[in-house]
């Protein structure tokens, strides 16, 4: 069964929650936590403002049925970053010439900039779902800016835009130093004005990693550009090959000679097609193949390495929680 509602009635079902029983911060006035009424659903919300421009969402949530929201156009102020830790998903924009498709899936994040949002859809799962979610204001990115002015970088300038002019948006992985800042973030003790001081260091180093993958990103787009159509054939070829066998992948060496590409040009067609190396490409794949069989198989956490390809278990717990925000045992459990 899916239940199908509107961005307002989302929100309606909603109600003040006991902040203390939550172990957050009843102190604080601007740290307001929502929780769900249990109709579809259980889990809350926490809103909190910190310097004016810069605002932090938790959430922690468990459907009882599949969800849809339909959100209306709307006209969005602030720069937003969302990261999934847990949970399955997914946002589809109306934007124009095509439809957007966002990912909400656990180690998973997306930049959305200021401007005109376009119609959209959301798609939540039966999984438990969280996600610790930032918005800033334009002002205080441009207060960063090494400019009298305050003028952005150009490479960064398309993150601020009118508010009539259709945001930009995009995807991507979660990185390992990334995932360390949210975890701190999502289990932070402090209370008062520590804990307001705290947030919003973590908030900046968060939006820093960001922007600098974002800056990444672009430059690889431009690399992409310069390689040769018959070589970026050859760089995708060599992805399907390495991903036959997740047990038995060949070595960089054997996999460069097969498509007809020397090693560097195989390196450097990985970073800029997928912004990730050859390895980085493997890992992925093989604890997204973990993912799936802890969900759906009753086997152990060793024999699930195994099957995915790592010789080591505690590595394989180590990456896992490092891209997923959790590890491998606490998401089996909370699958079953």
């Amino acid at each position: 069964m899916t239940i199908r509602l509107t961005e307002a009635e989302l929100y309606e079902q909603f109600q003040e929650a006991d902040e203390a029983k939550l172990l957050f911060d009843p102190i604080d006035k601007l740290d307001t936590t929502l929780k769900f009424d249990g109709r579809f659903a259980q889990g809350w919300q926490r809103e909190i403002e910190l310097r004016e421009g810069i605002y932090l969402n938790i959430a922690q949530i468990q459907n009882e049925d599949r969800v849809m929201v339909n959100s209306l156009e709307q006209a969005c102020r602030n720069i937003r970053c969302h990261f999934t830790l847990l949970g399955k998903g997914q946002s589809i924009f109306a934007s124009t010439p095509s439809e957007i498709l966002l990912p909400h899936i656990a180690g998973k994040y997306y930049l959305r900039s200021n401007g005109l949002h376009p119609q959209s859809t959301g798609n939540y799962d039966l999984e438990p779902w969280s996600a610790v979610q930032i918005e800033i204001h334009p002002s205080v990115l441009r207060s960063f800016a090494a400019s009298p002015k305050e003028e952005l970088p150009k490479k960064l300038q398309h993150l601020v835009r009118p508010l009539s002019q259709e945001i930009y948006v995009r995807s991507g992985d979660m990185q390992p130093m990334m995932v360390a800042v949210l975890q701190q973030i999502f289990h932070s003790p402090y209370q008062g004005l520590v804990k307001r001081a705290y947030l919003e260091s973590k908030i900046i180093e968060l939006v820093a990693l960001v922007l600098n993958h974002e800056v990444a990103t672009h430059q690889g787009e431009t690399e992409r550009k310069i390689l040769k159509s018959d070589q970026l054939d050859r760089i995708y070829y060599a992805k399907e090959i390495l991903l036959k066998d997740l047990n038995n992948p060949p070595s960089l060496k054997e996999l460069a000679r097969q498509v007809g590409l020397n090693e560097f040009l195989l390196r450097q067609g990985f970073r800029a097609c997928f912004d990730t190396t050859v390895f980085g490409i493997l890992r992925s794949h093989r604890l997204e193949l973990a993912k799936q069989l802890l969900a759906e198989q009753d086997v152990s956490v060793a024999e699930v390495a195994h099957r995915a390809g790592f010789t080591r278990t505690s590595y394989f717990s180590t990456a896992f929680k490092r891209k997923f925000g959790v590890g491998p045992k606490q998401y089996q459990k909370a699958c079953r």
